[in-house]
């Protein structure tokens, strides 16, 4: 029996890097501002990036549809059943519909019922309509924080990385 071998792919190292970075950027960004546990970002971060320019807008493009797609979908049944596992169940089912009709959606479609989700269990456990409403608010800013720090890697690193195999 032989062992498989093991290697880095030749961005293994580009990942690490923008992922720490960009990590410490959102994390310690958004806790200045008053977003205390920037989770959301962290997790946008790791979706959006990538090395290739054109990818992570795509990625940045499928991730703020997703969400706002998920937010709206949640915010609209809490509005109308408040919170409980059927209204969760609506939103979920919602997102999907809204996701399947809707022409060229983004291929990670399932991140916008898992934001319904997400924020309607969060609305389980809350405190009342005011507050999970800004709590999904936040999530969408979190997202977009997220994936427009993962974008902006990509331009800055990209342009060094240019740079240096040029020389």
């Amino acid at each position: 029996m032989r062992l498989p071998t093991v290697t880095l792919r030749e961005n293994a190292l580009l990942y690490v890097v923008k992922l720490i970075t960009g990590s410490v950027l959102v994390w310690y960004g958004l806790r200045l501002v008053g977003v205390s546990e920037p989770y959301w970002a962290m997790i946008s971060l790791i979706v959006v990036t990538e090395p290739d320019v054109k990818v992570a807008k795509s990625n940045v493009r499928a991730r703020l549809i997703n969400t706002t797609n998920g937010a709206v979908v949640a915010c609209i049944a809490l509005f109308a059943f408040g919170a409980s596992f059927f209204s969760m169940m609506v939103a979920m089912t919602v997102a999907v519909i809204i996701a399947m009709a809707w022409q060229n959606y983004p291929a990670n479609w399932r991140l916008a019922p898992n934001t319904a989700v997400i924020l309607m269990a969060a609305a389980l456990n809350g405190n009342g309509l005011p507050e999970e409403v800004k709590l999904a608010m936040y999530r969408v800013l979190e997202v977009i924080t997220g994936s427009l720090v993962a974008l902006l890697q990509t331009v800055v690193y990209g342009y060094f990385i240019d740079r240096w195999r040029s020389t």
